[in-house]
């Protein structure tokens, strides 16, 4: 019953939405690079600002999501070296499967699963933005070096990840936040606001992404990649949540963010550098639509264990 519970009033009001997203994208094609832009630039940066002003994170608990991000993110990328190693997959491939299990898409996905899983509490909202900006700048260091296989692209993947308007939101925000200033209304408001319409509109353009997505070849490694991403990851966040220690809503948090889908960042990786764009594209596709059915089970254990 809590499992249909969960699939009912967390999961549902999700997939609808993203049913939404893709109907009007078949119909009207939108532009998605212009949906990743307003994500990035508008609706994560005011997001950002507002959970992390309003949060009451302390330097100790910072450290101990920072700790079990890292930890977590280097034995997922181990454990994709190993598979492909073991799989003899070519370098091409094994790029692109490095990335589709360890690059998540915790913005468009995880930020919109917090606020249902923990009914919009700023404080679990903020764990969540630290996870944001930490596969923001995994995304743009490892995730794009790997793809790129080229020691020059450090400068400019550092160059581009600084550009990121969410960093300075998060700054901003802990600078007033920790100073005690208070935000006039005229000014909180809006940033409110735009904060509030991220829900949707990530949930719409995740719609619009799978509804342009297709399923072509390597589809037992896609399904691999999935298991890894959708299952193994959480298995690992859960050894790592106690070998640290970590517990309460920030454990919840960090559990069910390690299990959200690949990004849409590793497929543009492949595109953008030749590697298996296809494989990369139906990873994103096959984990967004199974991670309906585990995310249900990774909720529901989440408040169990934790």
């Amino acid at each position: 019953m809590l499992t249909l519970y969960t699939f009912y009033h967390i999961i549902v009001p999700i997939l609808i939405p993203v049913g939404i997203g893709a109907l009007l994208h078949r119909k009207f094609r939108f532009d998605l690079s212009g949906f990743s832009k307003l994500i990035l630039y508008y609706y994560v940066p005011a997001l950002a600002f507002v959970k992390i002003y309003e949060a009451r994170l302390s330097a100790s608990l910072l450290f101990s999501v920072i700790g079990f991000l890292l930890l977590q993110f280097v034995a997922v990328v181990l454990i994709g070296l190993i598979t492909s190693r073991v799989l003899h997959h070519p370098r091409p491939l094994a790029a692109s499967f490095s990335n589709s299990i360890s690059l998540t898409n915790n913005g468009n996905v995880g930020i919109p699963v917090n606020a249902l899983a923990f009914k919009q509490d700023p404080f679990a909202m903020s764990v969540q933005i630290i996870v944001v900006v930490f596969e923001l700048f995994a995304t743009f260091t490892y995730g794009l070096l790997n793809a790129s296989k080229a020691a020059a692209g450090l400068k400019s993947s550092l160059i581009q990840f600084a550009k990121m308007p969410v960093l300075y939101a998060i700054i901003a925000g802990t600078a007033l936040h920790l100073l005690h200033v208070q935000i006039p209304d005229p000014i909180l408001s809006p940033l409110s606001d735009i904060a509030s319409g991220m829900l949707s509109f990530a949930l719409v353009s995740i719609g619009a992404q799978i509804a342009s997505a297709k399923l072509h070849r390597n589809t037992s490694t896609v399904l691999l990649s999935s298991m890894i991403r959708l299952v193994i990851a959480p298995i690992v966040a859960y050894g790592i949540i106690h070998l640290l220690n970590i517990q309460g809503i920030t454990a919840q948090a960090l559990f069910i963010a390690s299990a959200i889908p690949t990004s849409r960042n590793s497929a543009s990786l492949a595109l953008e550098y030749g590697n298996e764009p296809e494989f990369a594209a139906q990873s994103v596709l096959v984990s967004m639509l199974l991670s309906s059915i585990t995310l249900t089970f990774v909720i529901n254990l989440s408040q169990t264990l934790f």
